[in-house]
């Protein structure tokens, strides 16, 4: 019991110094003015551009996903960038938002087409509400405030790591009227709230892992979350976007968007793209949206499922050098939605149109790497020969040479078996 109380100790001090640097921080955007708040913020971001560096390949790898074809690799390193700073500027905000009067928020904002909110409440008792990690979302957490009156209001929370600021997150929440579900309440107690007339936000535009629904988002399939969707349909119930872009420094616009009937997992996602189009440098890219969850026991077709392709497919690079003599990939391994690119030794065969993997395949030949330094630069490269970028690397038995360059370029490795 005392190891088990010795231990606590790192973490307990480590809580207080991120509850004491956030109540400070607060503090002193408090003290500012909306527009310096937010210039301070993108300053800040700024700086963190130089020293986040995998936050930087995370966030022009989504840019390069999203808007692939629709700009080119220069103009999307300087959205990234832009992002940093408008990320910076949004967050830096968000701190001061918490410590302002209801008359203060509303200064804050801009309103449009607010009457949807009206006229779907006019088609169900209850609305579903899909708020978008967008702009100053701090905003979003007095946002019943400006929806029709006599709905109780309530949204899903995950749980801050943090217990200190989680309990004070928890506080300032339920002090606005919201009722808070987690992940532990039942589905019927979220569609019950919904049935008497609540208006419940659930979060839905990030990653969820391997138990979201595949759709396309983008044009590239990915998993996203089915529950509001499904809590809408369940509960008869409409569903609108929120979307929140800055207007000026220190000044957003809220607006909904509409998903298109009827109301999926598809159309709620094609809505949320949609408000990001809007103003991408609003949005929050620094999670890798599009990560796949693969290992060499889930692989490719169990996290795309089968017999489905996106408008954008997934790049692959296969890694022969080293391999077994004769070693090909699994079946398990081939999907109609990936471009595999192979990495050999020896001369670079002429493209095979009608190669094994279904698609044209290119053949990169794998110089002598003499430091990893090269090693790296080779896999960047072959990154940035394409619009989009590579997603995910095969080899059998990788060497960990490659494995440490893949995980400097933030790109992930599968190291299966030798048959």
């Amino acid at each position: 019991m005392a190891g088990a109380t010795d231990d606590q100790h790192p973490k307990r001090w480590k809580w207080r110094l991120e509850w004491l640097a956030q109540t400070g921080l607060e503090k002193l955007a408090g003290a500012m003015p909306p527009a310096l708040a937010f210039r301070c913020g993108e300053a800040l971001g700024g700086i963190a551009w130089h020293f986040m560096k995998s936050r930087r390949q995370i966030v022009l790898r989504n840019l390069r996903i999203a808007f692939a074809g629709d700009f080119d690799l220069p103009e999307l390193e300087k959205m990234a960038r832009e992002n940093f700073r408008r990320t910076g500027a949004n967050l830096f905000s968000a701190l001061r938002t918490t410590r302002l009067t209801a008359a203060g928020v509303d200064a804050l904002v801009d309103l449009e087409n607010v009457e949807m909110a009206d006229e779907e409440l006019t088609r169900g008792p209850g609305l579903v509400l899909i708020p978008i990690h967008m702009g100053n979302w701090e905003i979003l957490t007095r946002i019943h405030r400006l929806l029709p009156a006599g709905h109780a209001n309530g949204a899903f929370y995950r749980p801050l790591n943090n217990p200190l600021l989680d309990r004070r997150v928890l506080a300032n929440r339920e002090a606005l009227g919201c009722r808070l579900f987690s992940k532990r309440d039942s589905f019927h107690q979220a569609s019950a709230f919904l049935r008497e007339g609540g208006i419940l936000g659930i979060l839905a535009d990030q990653r969820v892992g391997r138990q979201g629904e595949i759709v396309s988002f983008f044009g590239r399939l990915t998993r996203a979350s089915p529950l509001p969707s499904l809590l809408a349909r369940r509960s008869k119930v409409g569903a609108l976007v929120l979307r929140l872009a800055t207007v000026s420094p220190g000044k957003w616009r809220v607006a909904f968007l509409r998903p298109d009937p009827p109301i999926r997992t598809e159309s709620c996602m094609a809505a949320i793209e949609r408000a990001i189009r809007a103003s991408p440098s609003d949005y929050f890219w620094m999670q890798e949206r599009w990560r796949v969850y693969i290992h060499p026991n889930h692989t490719i077709r169990d996290w795309l499922g089968e017999g489905k392709s996106g408008e954008k497919p997934h790049r692959a690079l296969l890694w022969l050098p080293g391999a077994p003599a004769g070693w090909e990939l699994p079946a398990d391994w081939i999907h109609a939605d990936v471009i595999y690119e192979i990495v050999r030794t020896g001369p670079v065969p002429p493209r095979d149109p009608h190669n094994l993997y279904g698609r044209e395949t290119r053949f990169h030949a794998g110089p002598d790497f003499g430091t990893r330094e090269a090693l790296v630069a080779f896999l960047e490269s072959l990154d940035r020969s394409a619009a989009l970028p590579i997603d995910f690397i095969l080899a059998c038995q990788a060497p960990k040479a490659l494995a440490k360059a893949a995980r400097r370029l933030s790109i992930p490795l599968v190291s299966l078996p030798p048959p």
